[in-house]
């Protein structure tokens, strides 16, 4: 990688700084959390997602501290875990598999406990390949809670299948 803008990186060189085995499927699905990358998450092919505590992973540790597995959602999906993504807010995920189905859980406890908060069944005629995230800015009046990530942000949701159907999903509207 060279470039006369390289970002605001003095050093864009990458080490391996750990190596996570916590799975004997193919994991498909991987991504930091928002807005801080506090936790690692990961979906396997057998449908099992994992949340990693990546918080060793800043300036002040240095990435010394091992990255520790905060909770796991076994048979979170029936089948593989296709795609992820984190939520805003940094509060929730989205998942979508093999199984025909979204599923989106609470980082905290919902994880632990393998119940989703929400579970778009059947969402389309296959495999759900990818789903992704947003808020609408300003959408509305309220706070933070039901479908809201700040003053009045609505989420947005969107899974895509082999259907070629995008589904377009709103929460707190």
């Amino acid at each position: 990688y060279s470039s006369a803008d390289n970002g605001g990186y003095n050093d864009f060189s990458f080490r391996r700084m750990h190596r996570l085995v916590h799975s004997s499927f193919p994991i498909r699905a991987l991504s930091f959390s928002k807005p801080d990358g506090a936790l690692l998450f990961a979906g396997d092919d057998g449908g099992n997602l994992y949340s990693y505590d990546a918080s060793c992973n800043n300036e002040h540790t240095h990435m010394s501290a091992p990255v520790k597995l905060v909770a796991c959602a076994l048979a979170a999906h029936k089948g593989w875990i296709m795609n992820l993504t984190p939520f805003p807010d940094g509060r929730r995920v989205a998942t979508c598999g093999s199984d025909r189905s979204a599923r989106v859980w609470d980082c905290g406890m919902g994880l632990a406990s393998g119940t989703p908060v929400h579970s778009f069944e059947g969402a389309h005629d296959g495999l759900v390949w990818g789903v992704d995230c947003g808020s609408v800015v300003g959408a509305s009046n309220g706070g933070i809670g039901a479908g809201r990530v700040s003053g009045g942000d609505r989420v947005k949701l969107i899974s895509c299948g082999n259907d070629g159907v995008m589904q377009v999903f709103s929460c707190g509207e």
